[in-house]
């Protein structure tokens, strides 16, 4: 697959909803997300139509955040899709299917294959480089259930350090299923 065909734009799905533009500054350190070549993730958390939290992280505050999750933790989030999710084959079909239609792969809950329009709560999850969304396994949406599985499993450790990077991100009003993963 010639990896220089599996990005567009990103889509405004993966805007602000506070800005109306592209996210363009990590949410931890700052640096700017549109300089070329800066991978960087995003994850929205939607419901009932509305934006609850946005927020994107570069690849390197991404990698901190999710090392400070216990090895315990990583393993069961990892067991958890290699059990239900075959990425490389999703990837694959998708790509195939699809190709770089956004909508097609964000319209179903990636584990449940609920439609994100009976959804009640779900979260969008996205790669970028740059000004591109690239399709690498992302762009995909977890519905509120796959989240709370996830969280259930997760070792008090971990849900600690996720609430403590959730109050760095949102201060006050921070999201308590905020999940990176």
């Amino acid at each position: 697959m010639d990896l220089h065909h599996d990005y567009i734009a990103v889509p405004e799905v993966f805007w602000s909803f506070e800005t109306g533009k592209p996210i363009s500054h990590c949410k931890l350190c700052d640096c700017d997300l549109m300089e070329p070549g800066t991978n960087y993730l995003i994850e929205k958390a939607f419901k009932n139509g509305e934006t609850i939290f946005e927020h994107a992280l570069c690849l390197s505050c991404y990698t901190e955040s999710h090392q400070s999750m216990s090895e315990d933790s990583r393993e069961k989030i990892r067991d958890y899709f290699a059990e239900h999710v075959n990425m490389d084959e999703r990837q694959n079909i998708f790509m195939e299917q699809y190709g770089t239609e956004h909508e097609k792969w964000i319209d179903h809950c990636m584990v449940k294959g609920f439609p994100v329009r009976e959804i009640e709560e779900y979260q969008l999850y996205g790669f970028c480089i740059d000004k591109d969304l690239v399709f690498s396994g992302a762009p995909y949406v977890l519905c509120g259930d796959v989240i709370e599985e996830i969280m259930e499993l997760l070792s008090a450790e971990t849900l600690g350090t996720m609430n403590a990077l959730s109050q760095k991100l949102f201060g006050v009003d921070a999201p308590h299923d905020l999940l990176m993963f």
